[in-house]
């Protein structure tokens, strides 16, 4: 009896997986993002410089994966983003900053149900300025991009989900961004 108690439970689990069948399944993805930026600030004496960081920003990602098996994806996207605030009124800058950035890397998926967390990583660069950023200069760094989501699939072909990634690599800017992203798949027949 208890066995079977057990197997009912399941079904709802059960019933809510979908076929893993992705290979060579490929996403486009647009994503809103709320971003926002750590450079250091100018050194005060001995103490260590302040961070600096915007009141806000916010930007558009693109990007697009290519399954390589049920769990791996290649992916590749671009981003750009504006700031707000940060800035030093006594210095006369600017109050908008601006950041793009660019990657590729790979997607892990922990499970293909209708509910996918998934594990990011990827290299590329940042071009960034601007506002408060322009005290050490426009800068062009190379970046590691790590991060993580979750994805709701609508359908075999859509789905939603929130994302949050970090880039930087020992250089003077650090961003982070919270995505809400929709993406659509094709390919997976």
């Amino acid at each position: 009896m208890a066995l079977t108690s057990r197997g009912l439970a399941l079904l709802p689990v059960i019933a809510l997986a979908t076929p893993a069948y992705a290979e060579g399944e490929r996403a486009l993805s647009l994503s809103l993002d709320f971003d926002t930026f750590s450079t250091p600030g100018k050194k005060a004496g001995s103490q260590a410089p302040p961070d600096v960081t915007p009141d806000g920003g916010g930007g558009l990602t693109l990007s697009y994966e290519r399954t390589l098996g049920t769990d791996f994806s290649l992916r590749g996207e671009i981003a750009g983003a504006l700031y707000h605030g940060g800035n030093d009124p006594s210095k006369m800058q600017s109050t908008l900053s601006y950041a793009a950035l660019a990657d590729v890397g790979f997607v892990y998926r922990f499970d293909i149900l209708k509910w996918v967390p998934y594990a990011l990583a990827g290299v590329g660069g940042v071009l960034s300025g601007g506002g408060p950023i322009n005290q050490h200069g426009a800068s062009d760094e190379f970046v590691v991009v790590i991060g993580g989501g979750l994805d709701y699939l609508v359908s075999r072909d859509r789905s939603y989900g929130i994302e949050v990634k970090f880039a930087s690599f020992a250089g003077d800017i650090s961003l982070t961004t919270v995505s809400l992203r929709a993406s659509t798949r094709w390919g997976f027949f």
